[in-house]
């Protein structure tokens, strides 16, 4: 009989061969065509021939927590049931996290408390969860925030401190980050705001300290957006400037020309394989 650590060994080693270490950025309310206008360092990598960009058009309705579902769960708002940002403590049934605990392949999220919702099925408490890890969900460790005004220069520290402590074995694993700074500045000035251009500018300049040092350990950089922003300070709507969204990878090691997911249900599923993990449910 062997014990529960080779057991547990033998599962990450099954399950992570052909697969990738991957920072995943949900850089919550980024308009794809802000990113293309602002990011210059995400650009420069492009221009370099290290980055592929692209867009998709994020579900509908093009609302916050509906679309976080998405992403980590791989089906459109009316699938999965979550339909509104006012469904507090509702949890998804199911989503890429159980995969990754299902295979033993490890990861670590910085995120909003609505995702620790999501996989937790209950009200967040900011003074009892802050660093809680939800059962059933390969989540190593977790930083969870609860203002929307959280800056996203400390939530990048915080994601940065998590991969340092928790992702140090060199096998597949996954670092989720989910900053808030352009969904804020659209809806404290609007989509076409200098307040809004700025959010994207300051991503980009964080990315510029922090990418380099993914790269130099292996990881790889997707980053994409749940919706878009209006003028009028907005969005939950079918407009373009709504649903578009960019989706921009930069792998560590010249790999450029990966396949991308062509619909947001497809972001999930492709995180899965590119961690090597069956996305059998």
């Amino acid at each position: 009989m062997s014990d529960g650590k080779s057991d547990g060994m033998s599962r990450v080693t099954d399950a992570v061969i052909g697969g990738r270490k991957l920072v995943v950025l949900l850089a919550d309310g980024l308009r794809a065509d802000t990113a293309r206008t602002y990011m210059g360092y995400l650009q420069a990598l492009h221009e370099a021939g290290r980055a592929q960009w692209r867009s998709l058009r994020c579900e509908l309705p093009s609302l916050s927590r509906p679309l976080y579902a998405t992403v980590i769960n791989g089906e459109p708002p009316l699938a999965h049931g979550i339909l509104g940002n006012g469904q507090a403590g509702q949890a998804l049934s199911h989503h890429l996290f159980h995969r990754l605990d299902a295979q033993g392949v490890p990861a670590a999220v910085a995120a909003y408390h609505w995702f620790y919702e999501l996989l937790a099925g209950e009200v967040f408490d900011p003074l009892l969860h802050r660093d809680a890890v939800p059962a059933s969900c390969g989540i190593a460790g977790a930083r969870w925030y609860w203002e929307d005004d959280y800056p996203d220069s400390h939530l990048l520290a915080d994601a940065e401190s998590l991969r340092r402590t928790h992702l140090t074995v060199d096998v597949p694993s996954l670092l989720f980050i989910h900053p808030m700074g352009p969904d804020l500045a659209g809806h404290l000035h609007g989509g076409e705001s200098t307040a809004y251009a700025m959010s994207a500018r300051k991503l980009d300049m964080l990315l510029a300290q922090l990418l380099p040092r993914w790269h130099a350990d292996g990881f790889d950089l997707l980053l994409t957006s749940d919706h878009g922003m209006n003028a009028d300070r907005m969005h939950g709507g079918p407009l373009d400037i709504e649903r578009e969204v960019p989706l921009i990878w930069a792998p560590h090691d010249g790999a450029v020309d990966l396949a991308l997911p062509e619909r947001q249900t497809a972001i999930a599923p492709w995180i899965l394989a590119r961690l090597g993990v069956d996305a059998c449910r």
